[in-house]
């Protein structure tokens, strides 16, 4: 758990001599490292729409996924290796630049593995457990997904999640409170697992899924308070750590999201079950199952059609094995437990990418300063 917040000053320290040198070299460097975008399949749609047609009749068959050529990042996984020991004597704040530099390394060596052998040992070191949160999050999800399971689905009309023209709509929403907020970023369809995604100056949303109004609302509270207003903040402050992210940043901040989530209610019933699957089944590929092992998993929890067990299969088995999922719920774990102990600390993870590790020592720069 986070150290708890010294005392502060009224005005809000000036940044370190060596900061602005150290921004610059990081910020270019997680500018070039997308692990995500490195690991998702370019045919993903076609081939899970493959899959499904063919899954009942073939007994299950393994996805032929096909990958953007990977980049060789080895000057830049040498260069974040030599900044991280450098950084890593500049006192408290240094350390949490020299973190974000050695996890930049690996995430760069992902990167060039995506869609090959090498993958799934390169992203077992990025995802590691951290502490004991992981285990209560194993616990979780099994129970979220009992108890949900025989739950009815719902009847509740549906509109498409790219129907601009329908008011009820995943994109007409973001649209409107993107524009409500003031929030410098711009939305945009795409071929993407998740519903939405945030990006540098973006905000993607899913093409053709079909919503309930619950999944739109949900989704915009999960995109603007999880991450484009905390990227919008960091992007005001002295420090680029925080829009660059400190180590396990990014995770964290899915905890934040789905922290979010959860005060406003909407962590629930078919959420729940998708968010309890997903750990599960990167779970299995942390254990080396294979796609087919996996989705058969899933199918055997009887909570989700094959299309959807495909869909997450999928998921976590991207790039060769990135299950980056694991991280969600533990960090959701973390987070709320941070905010019951130290809940001054929760502007700080609203931000930026901050984990609950470094948010006791930023602090003193995530206020308004005067």
């Amino acid at each position: 758990m986070a150290r708890r917040p010294r005392a502060r000053s009224a005005e809000r320290p000036a940044p370190p001599a060596w900061v602005p040198d150290a921004d610059r070299l990081l910020g270019a460097a997680a500018r070039r490292i997308r692990v995500v975008g490195s690991s998702t399949p370019v045919n993903l749609v076609e081939e899970l729409a493959r899959l499904a047609a063919s899954w009942a009749r073939s007994g299950g068959e393994l996805p032929r996924f096909a990958y953007a050529p990977a980049q060789d990042h080895g000057d830049l996984r040498k260069a974040m290796e030599a900044a991280a020991e450098r950084l890593a004597g500049q006192g408290e704040l240094g350390a949490v630049y020299a973190g974000r530099a050695s996890e930049l390394a690996a995430e760069a060596a992902i990167c060039e593995a995506a869609g090959g052998a090498g993958c799934w040992a390169a992203a077992r070191r990025r995802y590691a457990a951290r502490d004991a949160f992981d285990e209560q999050a194993d616990a979780l999800a099994a129970t979220w997904v009992e108890q949900e399971a025989g739950a009815a689905s719902s009847d509740e009309e549906r509109v498409r999640s790219d129907d601009a023209r329908s008011p009820r709509s995943l994109v007409s929403r973001m649209r409107r409170e993107i524009g409500a907020r003031r929030l410098p970023l711009r939305v945009v369809i795409a071929d993407i697992a998740p519903l939405a995604a945030t990006g540098d100056g973006v905000i993607q949303v899913a093409r053709g899924r079909m919503l309930t109004r619950d999944d739109v609302e949900r989704t915009v509270l999960h995109e603007i308070e999880g991450h484009a207003a905390p990227s919008v903040r960091a992007a005001a402050l002295p420090l680029g750590i925080f829009a660059i992210g400190t180590a396990n940043g990014g995770d964290d901040q899915e905890g934040w999201a789905l922290a979010r989530e959860r005060a406003a209610g909407y962590l629930v019933g078919a959420r729940r079950i998708e968010l309890g699957l997903r750990h599960l089944a990167a779970r299995s590929v942390e254990r080396g199952a294979g796609f087919v092992e996996t989705a058969r998993l899933l199918e055997a929890r009887g909570a989700v059609s094959t299309a959807d067990a495909l869909r997450i299969a999928a998921r976590v088995h991207r790039g060769g094995g990135l299950a980056r999922e694991v991280v969600y719920l533990p960090a959701l774990l973390r987070v709320e437990a941070l905010l019951v102990e130290q809940p001054a600390l929760g502007p700080v993870l609203a931000s930026g990418r901050v984990s609950v590790g470094a948010a006791a020592s930023l602090s003193s720069w995530a206020r308004e300063s005067g």
